[in-house]
């Protein structure tokens, strides 16, 4: 697959995805190993959908209780099971105006103005700050560096997390001058210039979070 955003990655990082929901298989395993020996596996990519958080509200109305949700994200025989006989059209059936944006001006105009709010709800935060703190390096881990791709003015990491560095890419600077985590940003439209300004393995975790239907193409 190609990699849009020019950052090498290390192969073979475990992977649990369902449609339209992205998750990093994290092991005990790895996590004993951060624990022990502080040096996380470089390049660690967190990517979680936002339709995760609909998966996962899901799962606990039906009665999951405290169970681990990373277990149940790997049930996937239905996702398999549907796919298993489809017949794929010997053409492309879309057209490239299919994929047209009611509103084809440039995103760096909406977001001019900066907006101190939230894109999921409270659930859905404490569901994903949970996560985090469990598949997260420990706070202030010796050389652990983190971005953070379309920021804002909160990442809804574990409350008091810190590392040496945590890089935070957005479109607002005034909203990303107002994120307590962050030790650095950038201001940088994925759309007109997906290419990072960093080296290849400058991070061993990247986290990505109900922004990803932002970026376009999506095909």
């Amino acid at each position: 697959m190609a990699n849009p955003l020019c950052l090498k990655l290390q192969q073979r990082i475990p992977v649990v995805a369902t449609v339209y929901s992205y998750r990093a298989c994290i092991t005990k395993k790895q996590q004993r190993k951060w624990s022990s020996e502080f040096r996380p596996p470089r390049r660690l990519v967190l990517g979680l959908g936002a339709s995760f958080w609909a998966q996962f509200m899901s799962m606990s109305s039906a009665g999951g209780g405290g169970k681990s949700f990373i277990a149940s994200a790997r049930q996937k025989g239905a996702v398999e099971e549907v796919l298993k006989n489809v017949e794929w059209p010997a053409q492309f059936p879309f057209k490239e105006e299919d994929f047209q944006r009611f509103d084809e001006s440039s995103d760096s105009l909406f977001y001019e103005a900066p907006r101190f709010v939230t894109h999921i709800d409270d659930p859905a935060i404490a569901a994903l700050t949970k996560y985090y703190s469990e598949v997260f390096p420990p706070s202030n881990t010796p050389g652990v560096s983190i971005l953070d791709m379309c920021s804002s003015w909160v990442s809804h990491f574990p409350k008091g997390y810190k590392q040496e560095r945590i890089v935070g890419q957005g479109m607002n600077e005034e909203e990303l001058k107002q994120n307590p985590v962050l030790t650095e940003y950038i201001v940088q439209d994925l759309n007109l210039n997906p290419k990072l300004p960093f080296k290849d393995n400058s991070f061993d975790v990247i986290t990505n979070v109900v922004c990803l239907f932002f970026l376009s193409p999506h095909i």
